[in-house]
């Protein structure tokens, strides 16, 4: 069968599900027909003009990107403006654009865990964990084939499934509990009902006070021995991302433990010092944000593009290793608007 597009939306999904997205974004299959047949994607984080460019050269039907091209309501599409002009060009080409953003920045293996990767740390684990997206859920049933239910449960991502016998004046009830994140429960919801155990009142849901271990914000990550030294460190991360100025604030004698976050991190920083991280490597630091009040302790501003362009090419290793019938390419396309200019000359003394 064919490649569709919603092929491709479903699998994103279930790396990086929309419900776990913040509140702002806007996530998914953001222009283009779910049915259309797909052979070539190209991966990206921005979508810029060039990049569709790109992608009608290569005659690709599918763009997937990390950042939103569309984030507001849009009263009119034409080539009159910049928005306009990408959205009119990839409608013109059949070309179909599907986005992960923040809940692949929250998602196990998203964009912070390509970033630690790219700078060579060992042992990841999500930084904040603070993600309230888990829920526990009782259903109540008498169904007499429990493994059948266990399995069920299963089938739609539940963990810690057990059950127990209810006594009360029904016989043969038994009480289903378990774990599931919130973004799960719909599809849960509509399979209980499919097999006949979806029952009024039969089915409880409640907050859970511990957080999921599937999602969360940041990586936190180690190098091995004694770690490394704080200009060895800043040369591996300017060689690591091709980054030819790196802001920092801060000074470390040795780097063992690290913690990052792709993107604009460093509301996380509070995290990464109590997590006992010597570095901290993210993007878009405002000035009052260098002092850290933290003895020990590097803060490094790495630029956003620089942060998150990796998960490019992670994208694509994760679609081609998913759809062998795909061709898929990451863009060559250096969508980075900023530019540094490096001096070569001494700047005078004021």
């Amino acid at each position: 069968m064919a490649t569709q597009i919603r092929h491709i939306s479903t699998f994103l999904n279930q790396w990086a599900p929309p419900g776990t997205k913040m509140d702002y974004d806007n996530v998914g299959l953001l222009v283009g027909d779910p049915e259309a047949e797909v052979k070539k994607v190209i991966t990206c984080l921005d979508v810029t003009d060039q990049v569709v460019e790109e992608a009608i050269q290569n005659n690709c039907e599918l763009i997937v990107a990390h950042h939103p091209l569309i984030f507001n309501k849009i009263g009119s599409i034409n080539p009159t403006n910049e928005q306009g002009k990408i959205i009119y060009k990839l409608v013109k080409n059949d070309i179909g654009l599907l986005v992960a953003h923040t809940n692949l920045d929250a998602a196990l293996d998203g964009v912070s865990f390509v970033l630690a990767n790219m700078l060579g740390l060992d042992d990841l684990r999500f930084l904040n964990t603070d993600y309230a997206i888990s829920k526990k859920i009782r259903l109540v049933t008498d169904h007499g084939d429990s493994t059948s239910v266990l399995k069920l449960l299963n089938y739609y991502s539940a963990e810690e499934a057990h059950y127990y016998n209810v006594e009360n004046r029904e016989s043969n009830l038994k009480c289903y509990e378990a774990i599931i994140d919130k973004h799960h429960l719909l599809e849960l919801k509509a399979g209980l009902k499919k097999e006949g155990l979806l029952r009024e009142g039969g089915l409880q849901v409640t907050d859970l006070a511990s957080p999921s271990k599937n999602f969360g914000l940041g990586v936190v990550g180690e190098y091995p021995d004694e770690g490394i030294g704080q200009n060895e460190f800043l040369h591996l991360v300017s060689q690591s991302l091709n980054v030819r100025a790196v802001r920092y604030s801060g000074s470390v004698e040795k780097i063992k433990t690290v913690a990052v976050c792709g993107g604009a991190g460093v509301f996380l920083k509070k995290k990464a010092i109590s997590a006992g991280a010597d570095a901290f490597v993210t993007a878009d630091i405002k000035y009052h944000d260098y002092f850290t009040e933290q003895d020990n302790f590097l803060l490094l501003d790495v630029g956003h593009y620089e942060s998150e362009y990796p998960v490019a090419e992670a994208i694509k290793n994760e679609l081609s290793g998913a759809f062998e019938d795909l061709s898929v390419s990451a863009t060559t396309v250096v969508t980075n608007p900023v530019r540094t200019y490096v001096s070569e000359y001494k700047p005078q003394s004021i």
